[in-house]
């Protein structure tokens, strides 16, 4: 089992010049971090679409959010930058370089995905689902609470989440305020939500593979 996010920047074609610049510059940073941090691969197509593969899929969902977030929150836009994401957890035929010569059932729904994911939002798929009604329900609420965020709290949730859900103090430390601010704050956004979902997808990733 592996994961393949596909992804679509929002209004692209509506960017002024110097924006959509900075959209793609940054993609370009997010796909040499995921190399860097998970050995994913990930390339630009179509001027303003992406697909990356990652290998060990229980860092996908971890690094599709931070994506997001990090779109969200641009310094170089006064508005959230928006991304429609596909996220597809499944087997693959073919394991290339890169995932436009990669093929396979998990390339196919993370395609297909992103055509019927609501624009701005994130769709999660696996092959075979048995749940699959539950699975999206629980990513619509996702959606809810992602895409209602400001950019400070876009900031925030981002550095609860890469930060692998660190104590508070130790957010708090970094940011320059106290823990129970972090701790208030972090409730306020639903931060605690976000986590409790990451381990639901991780927790099916991790049976999934082990029964592979």
């Amino acid at each position: 089992m592996i994961a393949v996010l596909t992804g679509d920047i929002v209004n692209s074609t509506k960017m002024s010049n110097e924006t959509y610049s900075n959209v793609i510059k940054s993609l370009k940073s997010f796909l040499n971090e995921t190399n860097e941090k998970y050995d994913a691969i990930g390339e630009i197509y179509r001027g303003d679409e992406f697909q990356i593969q990652y290998p060990d899929p229980v860092y996908a969902l971890k690094s599709t959010l931070l994506i997001k977030l990090a779109l969200h929150l641009s310094r170089f836009s006064p508005k959230p930058i928006q991304c429609t994401l596909s996220l597809a957890y499944g087997s693959h035929n073919i394991y290339a370089e890169k995932p436009n010569t990669s093929s396979g059932p998990v390339f196919i729904e993370s395609g297909r995905g992103l055509e019927k994911t609501q624009r701005g939002e994130l769709s999660v798929r696996f092959d075979h689902e048995s749940d699959e009604c539950e699975i999206n329900l629980l990513t619509r609420f996702l959606n809810h609470l992602l895409n209602r965020l400001t950019k400070t709290q876009a900031e925030l949730l981002y550095q609860y989440i890469e930060s692998s859900f660190a104590e508070h103090k130790k957010i708090a430390d970094i940011t320059g305020t106290t823990r129970q601010n972090i701790s208030n704050r972090l409730g306020n956004i639903g931060a605690f939500l976000v986590r409790d979902y990451m381990e639901v997808i991780n927790k099916k990733v991790m049976l999934l593979r082990g029964n592979n």
